[in-house]
């Protein structure tokens, strides 16, 4: 009976998961995700994160009734060194039947990971950012940088995109890549004299202190902060999260696991009712977004289980349909 029901596992595969699900399927399930968890109907225990050496080990469940779905996520976050060819997250998603417990689906938790983050951003950009922008930054090259370009291309007329990253390397091969793909105009930059022209900045990377300070940018612009998912990592400068209007994922978890949030706390440069609201909030009509065009907005995003699940859910959907 085990050999069988191993053997009914579906096995979708990165490929598999491009063939089916496109940016606006990603951010149509992003946005159900983020709805039913600030709406209670899905529940995200606190994730698991463990140290390694070189790696960091996540465990991340969530689970809803009404789709009487579980989806686990397990992946590993390299700290530091680069492998040729391998990504910085690695993982899977294991699908399962809420009812029963059986396994449905296990498919890589490395492109779901990256697309429903992506897909996050650009749900935020779609309620926060100005109409009009048209020029984004991006920190970071990784797949994650790669997926937040895509996502706010899709909701906004970005005409011309700036990006960032320690790997002159992987930036070139981000702007090769994308540059047609998305037919826009993409400059690998290595200072931040360009920074002012941003309508838009995403920010995907592991560092440990603010890559830019709010001298840097200018009035009105939106931000993407996906990366600082540990206490010691801070992306954003606390004078920009002070002076401007914060939203997150889920509040909870940025106040225990964001660096952007738990540093500047403890310094008691401002409080945890810094946060505006939550994304889900704004999707529910339970809060206001952006109110005038100087507004500088900000969505911190640590990643949460129900994206995981939704996602897995609208993939498993789509190849069970095939």
């Amino acid at each position: 009976m085990s050999d069988r029901i191993f053997q009914d596992i579906n096995l979708i595969t990165s490929a598999d998961i491009r063939s089916l699900i496109c940016m606006e399927d990603a951010m149509n399930a992003m946005e159900q995700a983020f709805a039913s968890f600030s709406d209670g109907t899905s529940r995200v225990p606190q994730r698991y994160v463990s140290g390694i050496k070189n790696l960091d080990l996540l465990f991340k469940p969530a689970y809803n009734e009404k789709l009487g779905r579980i989806a686990v996520k397990i992946i590993t976050q390299k700290k530091e060194g680069n492998f040729q060819g391998i990504p910085a997250i690695l993982g899977v998603v294991l699908l399962l039947d809420m009812k029963t417990g059986a396994i449905l689906a296990m498919m890589d938790g490395t492109y779901v990971t990256a697309l429903r983050t992506g897909a996050a951003g650009g749900i935020a950009t779609k309620l926060l950012a100005h109409k009009n922008a048209e020029t984004l930054v991006v920190f970071g090259c990784g797949a994650q940088g790669k997926t937040q370009l895509e996502a706010v291309c899709y909701v906004r007329p970005i005409k011309r995109a700036l990006i960032y990253d320690l790997n002159t390397e992987a930036a070139q091969q981000v702007k090769t890549e994308m540059e047609g793909k998305l037919n826009i105009s993409i400059q690998v930059v290595k200072n931040l004299e360009h920074l002012k022209q941003a309508d838009i900045i995403c920010t995907a990377t592991n560092s440990e202190k603010p890559l830019f300070s709010q001298k840097d940018i200018s009035k009105g612009v939106h931000i993407n902060a996906v990366g600082s998912y540990k206490p010691n990592m801070q992306e954003i400068d606390p004078s920009i999260i002070k002076s401007g209007k914060l939203f997150v994922d889920s509040r909870e978890s940025v106040l225990k696991e964001s660096g952007d949030l738990i540093k500047p706390i403890s310094e008691h440069i401002f409080t945890d009712t810094i946060i505006e609201a939550e994304i889900g909030e704004l999707i529910n009509k339970k809060a206001g977004g952006r109110h005038d065009e100087k507004e500088i907005t900000i969505f911190k995003s640590v990643g949460l289980g129900v994206q995981d699940l939704f996602m897995a859910n609208a993939i498993f959907e789509k190849y069970s349909q095939q």
